[in-house]
């Protein structure tokens, strides 16, 4: 039986059995499994069950899915133990013996206690009892806990009861599959993984490398590794590097390999995972770092060093004794030894004002702290190149102490950004939903400076035309002669738009009334006679369209079509004038027309347009 643990920013985990082929993953209602913060998409994630195989694949998330901490693109295969990211929350994969499951209904879950999510061991002889479900954890207004953080909510159980994985699906999980991998324990790259997955791969302190490890104590190419093809066994060599290769400790020109095997590049140490280990660095790894013992190389220079001072000192000596013979002499007190005298040498005292050099002490890893302060502000800009402001706030915490200045100024950019991105989703969603005041005021709150600012604007001024096209459309079809259908579709929309949108459409439409044709007085009265338009038979017109269309005289049922929507807006005939225009090859008139198109009908009609290559769209 397969299940999924799920494991929340506050470590807080729950317990998931995989009892369906197919689950859905998302904050919105109607998803099988619920994540309510709000960094998880409505309809985030799919994992699918077939055949002993559980994958895993994005539904067009906005923060995507990480699967061991690079971002998918396509549906992947999941093996037990797996690390999945989704938003703030972290999946893992777990396998357990075959088990029939109750046909009762699965309830909401909500955890109570921290103390009663239990994490079912992999692989344990005992079945798993399915997880008991207090009547008090149904989710209501009583509810206990915080369901903005803890509510995990899960559908009905397969209804045939059927079994959820075979032994032979459960062992080919478990099997050695796929490539090992390099993990980082030092402090400075903790939990980073190296993915050994070419035949040969070159371990170094620059990009040329395939492996990139930027610490200066690795060699611009350090070591070695190699694959074996027959036995998927890795060896590691020296590439005559600076500090050398050392595992578990002794150092090695090369060697093989083997699960849990810690080894050492310079400062910088790793693990090694064999290929399909269940190995997840929060659970399984100490962070450690080298500690700074000195290689063979550094120690033959602090040798040679050490000889040039002794002999130094040596010629100091003889050279004191040759200049200043008369130290050497026996006089009448002497007991016969030669008194060897050595003078204190000249200090030279540095002016009182002169500044006071600060050496800075190394620490066990050869780091001071300008050096710690330099990698750590670049963590933290990259940190905000790459929009990861939760890291970025991390990061501050620890830059901090160094430079509170800089750390200030970075934790109000990521406490800034962080809120701009969150209303810049709200911005889509209400864009999505067509509430134009939500939209405009969500807008409103992401300021100038903003990364989100650029996007968001152009995303609002595009959705604002085609709101702003659909609603003059709509406005010039009501316009009947009286104007009162007109003024009351107007005031509809001002109560759901934005003053600056609704601006623009009356820029772009107004009603104008007919005028009653006025009885001509005679000759050289001076008042002025206006013609009443003809009558307007819109039915008659719609039907001399129809038969224009069936003729295959397109222009004139065009003509047709546009005659009858003076005399009525009808959405039928709309479509019609539209198709007309794109069969006429009519630019103009299909541009103007397919603008007034409901949105939701312009994909479908424009099909027509495009088949006769023309564009309608503005």
């Amino acid at each position: 039986m397969f299940k999924l643990v799920i494991q929340d920013d506050e470590g807080k985990t729950t317990v998931v059995p995989l009892i369906r082929d197919e689950i859905t993953i998302g904050r919105k209602e109607g998803n099988t499994i619920r994540l309510t913060e709000r960094n998880v998409s409505r309809r985030h994630a799919r994992i699918l069950r077939n055949n002993g195989e559980v994958h895993i694949e994005d539904l067009g998330s906005y923060n995507g899915i990480r699967v061991n901490n690079a971002r998918i693109a396509e549906r992947v295969s999941l093996r037990v133990s797996d690390q999945v990211q989704i938003g703030d929350y972290k999946l893992y994969l777990k396998a357990e013996g075959v088990e029939q499951i109750d046909e009762a209904r699965t309830m909401p879950i909500e955890r109570l206690s921290s103390d009663t999510d239990q994490i079912p061991t992999v692989g344990s002889s005992a079945p798993t009892a399915p997880i008991p479900i207090p009547a008090t954890a149904v989710p209501g207004p009583a509810a206990v806990g915080n369901p903005n953080r803890t509510l995990v909510a899960v559908a009905d159980t397969d209804p045939q009861g059927r079994p959820l994985a075979t032994a032979a699906a459960v062992a080919a999980l478990g099997a050695p599959v796929g490539y090992g991998k390099l993990v980082v324990l030092s402090s400075n790259f903790a939990g980073k993984e190296f993915e050994l997955s070419r035949p040969q791969m070159i371990v170094g302190r620059t990009d040329e490398n395939d492996l990139v490890v930027n610490h200066r104590s690795i060699s611009r190419n350090h070591a070695k590794l190699v694959r074996e093809p027959d036995t998927g066994r890795y060896t590691i060599s020296d590439l005559q590097s600076s500090n050398g290769v050392r595992v578990n400790g002794q150092d090695y020109g090369k060697v093989e390999l083997r699960r849990g095997d810690v080894v050492d590049l310079g400062h910088v140490r790793f693990r090694f995972v064999e290929p399909g280990e269940d190995f997840v660095f929060a659970r399984d790894a100490v962070i450690t770092d080298v500690p700074d013992v000195g290689g063979k190389k550094g120690l033959l220079v602090a040798i040679l060093l050490g000889v040039v001072v002794l002999i130094g000192v040596a010629v100091f000596f003889l050279t004191r004794g040759n200049k200043d013979p008369e130290s050497n002499a026996i006089g009448s007190g002497s007991t016969g030894q030669h008194d060897i005298v050595i003078d204190a040498p000249q200090v030279a005292l540095a002016p009182s004002d002169a500044p006071e050099r600060v050496v800075e002490t190394p620490d066990a890893a050869g780091r001071t702290a300008t050096d710690d302060k330099a990698r750590i502000r670049g963590e933290c800009l990259d940190f905000k190149t790459n929009r990861k402001w939760d890291d970025l706030i991390t990061c501050t915490d620890k830059l901090g102490p160094l430079d509170p200045n800089e750390a200030k100024s970075l934790r109000d950019r990521a406490n800034s950004e962080s809120r701009a991105e969150v209303a810049a989703r709200d911005l889509s969603d209400a864009i999505k939903e067509q509430n134009w005041k939500a939209a405009k005021t969500k807008l409103d709150t992401i300021k100038d400076e903003s990364v989100y600012r650029r996007d968001a604007v152009e995303a609002y001024k595009t959705a604002e035309k085609k709101a702003v096209d659909e609603i003059v459309g709509d406005l010039r079809q009501v316009n009947n002669g009286t104007c009162k259908d007109f003024i009351t579709r107007l005031r509809l929309e001002d109560s759901s738009k934005p003053k600056s949108m609704m601006d623009q459409v009356r820029a772009r439409v107004r009603c104008v009334p007919q005028v009653t044709a006025i009885p001509n007085p005679g000759v050289g009265s001076g008042s002025q006679v206006v013609i009443a338009p003809p009558p307007c038979d819109f039915a008659e017109a719609a039907k001399r369209g129809d038969d224009f269309v069936a003729s295959g005289n397109q222009a004139a049922a065009l003509k047709a079509y546009k005659q009858a929507l003076k005399c009525k807006g009808d959405g039928s005939v709309l479509s019609k004038a539209f198709l007309a225009a794109c069969n006429a090859k009519d630019v103009t008139e299909a541009k103007a027309i397919f603008a007034k198109l409901p949105a939701d009908r312009q994909s479908y009609y424009s099909q027509a347009c495009l088949r006769n290559g023309i564009d309608p769209h503005p």
